[in-house]
């Protein structure tokens, strides 16, 4: 058997869950060919599935050791340096991708992560707009630097990035719960509920959601009740119920105002 069946093989159990079956073949391959990069960058992830990061590291490096422009390699083994907490070792495989590939995405994005880890937020929003610039089709691009805007109080600008990522994938419940929190801190809180409310159309359990219209509807209830408006706040509080049985606030008002477990 040559290498290209073994890798054909690899492949076909890779895509079919098999992962034992395909780290096989591509050992085999690598063993036949050692200066195989395809097959030592399929090695790097399929270990990497299986949580033998070590191992996943080793063959990436064995791809750049063979060609130091691999920017598939270089891309995880930043994404590797990035889990073990090496910070530094990541940013600078980063850093040679954009040397190698100016437009490449997914370089300026993890950099851009690294300075918001950092809390260089300002710094991080430079490299997701890169990232941006480089791929203006992926929706979680654009919700990273929403948040990175919303992080910095640049609302204006946040609700625009996370308007762009409902565009490319309108169930993007995180881009419609960080706009829910744009309205609810202006003050617009009917604007925020509505906003959650979609959430939980697509998603039922959401529990952002779920916790956010709670405590609105929570809060609503307080303020009727500081007003002296007890009904409306009984009528806040069984809304809170409606969307969180279990709320231990409204359950505890319900039950003081009405006398009974509601």
């Amino acid at each position: 058997m040559d290498v290209h069946n073994l890798i054909f093989q690899g492949a076909d159990y890779h895509y079919k869950g098999k992962l034992d079956e395909a780290i096989s073949k591509f050992q085999a391959a690598v063993k036949m060919d050692p200066q195989n990069e395809y097959a030592h960058n399929q090695l790097g992830i399929l270990y990497a599935k299986k949580e033998r990061f070590d191992a996943a590291l080793s063959e990436f490096l064995k791809v750049t050791q063979i060609d130091e422009r691999n920017t598939y390699a270089l891309l995880w083994l930043g994404i590797l340096y990035m889990k073990q907490g090496n910070l530094d070792q990541g940013f600078a495989r980063f850093q040679r991708i954009i040397e190698i590939d100016p437009t490449n995405a997914d370089a300026y994005y993890f950099m851009g992560a690294i300075y918001n880890f950092r809390h260089n937020t300002a710094r991080g929003i430079d490299y997701l707009k890169k990232a941006r610039d480089a791929d203006s089709d992926e929706p979680d691009t654009h919700y990273r630097l929403a948040q990175a805007f919303h992080n910095l109080d640049m609302t204006a600008n946040a609700h625009l990035e996370y308007q762009r990522s409902l565009v490319l994938k309108p169930s993007y419940t995180k881009a419609i719960n960080g706009i829910g929190w744009i309205y609810y801190n202006r003050g617009d809180r009917s604007a925020a509920i509505a906003e959650w409310k979609k959430i939980l159309k697509i998603n039922p359990k959401d529990r952002d959601a779920i916790f956010n219209l709670a405590k609105a509807y929570n809060d609503l209830a307080w303020e009727a009740k500081e007003r002296g408006q007890t009904k409306e706040a009984i009528s806040y509080w069984k809304k809170t119920l409606g969307v969180d049985p279990k709320n231990k606030a409204a359950l505890s008002y319900l039950k003081k105002y009405l006398g009974r477990e509601p």
